[in-house]
C-alpha cells in the first residue's frame, strides 16, 4: 500500500510539473490538460497491472496510451477500434498461454497476488459486492439469500457460497465486470444457469451434468474484457 501511494504521488507531481511547464512554455511539446490526466491514469494502471500481474489491465493500459499518442507514434492509420481489438486479442492470447502453464507457479500470472479476505455475514435477502482495483476473497454467509449484485472493475475476485441458504431454493446473481477476473464457488448440489453478455470475455462453468441438483442459481449480467470462472466445492 505504501509503494502504491508513493508511485501515485510521483505521478501526480509529474502531472503538476508538465502542466506548469506547458502553460509557461518551458518545454516545446505542448500537452493538453486531459491528455496529461489520462496519461497519469493509464501509466498508474499499467504499473499496477504489472505489479499485480494482471494481463488485461496491463495490455489495455498500453493500448489506451497508444491511442492517446497515436500521432506521435505514427500509428494513426490503425484507428482507435483497431487498437482496442488488437489489445483484446493480445489479452485473450496471453491469458491462454499463461493458463497453459498454470501448474507451474513461476508461469502463473496470478501467483503473487496479495489476497485480502472479507466475510459477509447477513440475514438480508440481497447482497452487494463491489471490488475495484484490488484482489480479494469474499465468504458469503446468508440464511435466506435471494439476490447478489457483483460489481468488479480492474479486480481479481473470489466469492464462496458454500455457507448459504437460498430463499425457495433459488437465487439470482447479477454480475457487472470490467477488466476483471471473477471466480464463484458453489456447492455441488446447485444447478447454475449462466446468461452473460460478454465482450472479449471468457465464461467457464465447469459443471458436471450427472450431479444431483437441489437448488438453482441464475447468473446474468455483463462482462467486458473479463473472465468468469465457476467452480464447485
Amino acid at each position: 500500500m505504501k509503494a502504491k501511494r508513493f508511485f501515485l504521488g510521483i505521478l501526480i507531481l509529474i502531472f503538476a510539473t508538465l502542466l506548469v511547464s506547458t502553460k509557461l512554455e518551458i518545454i516545446s511539446f505542448h500537452f493538453k490538460f486531459w491528455t496529461i490526466v489520462l496519461t497519469v491514469l493509464f501509466v498508474f494502471l499499467l504499473a499496477q497491472g504489472i505489479g499485480y500481474r494482471r494481463i488485461s489491465q496491463t495490455v489495455f493500459s498500453i493500448a489506451f496510451l497508444v491511442i492517446l499518442y497515436a500521432k506521435e507514434l505514427g500509428v494513426q492509420a490503425l484507428g482507435t477500434w483497431t487498437i482496442i481489438l488488437v489489445a483484446g486479442l493480445v489479452s485473450v492470447g496471453l491469458s491462454m498461454i499463461f493458463k497453459s502453464f498454470g501448474r507451474n507457479k513461476k508461469w502463473d500470472w496470478n501467483w503473487k497476488h496479495k489476497i485480502s479476505s472479507f466475510e459477509t455475514d447477513t440475514s438480508e435477502k440481497k447482497i452487494k459486492i463491489n471490488e475495484s482495483m484490488s484482489s480479494s476473497v469474499r465468504y458469503v454467509k446468508a440464511s435466506n439469500l435471494e439476490r447478489v449484485a457483483i460489481n468488479a472493475r480492474f479486480a481479481s475476485l473470489k466469492i464462496y457460497f458454500d455457507n448459504v441458504e437460498l430463499q425457495n431454493d433459488e437465487a439470482n446473481i447479477f454480475i457487472n465486470g470490467s477488466l476483471s477476473e471473477i471466480m464463484l464457488f458453489f456447492p455441488r448440489e446447485w444447478k447454475v444457469f449462466v446468461n452473460i453478455n460478454s465482450v472479449f470475455s471468457e465464461v467457464n462453468t465447469g459443471q458436471e451434468e450427472e450431479n444431483v441438483f437441489e437448488k438453482k442459481v441464475y447468473i446474468n449480467g455483463n462482462l467486458n474484457l473479463s473472465e468468469l470462472k465457476i467452480r464447485y466445492i
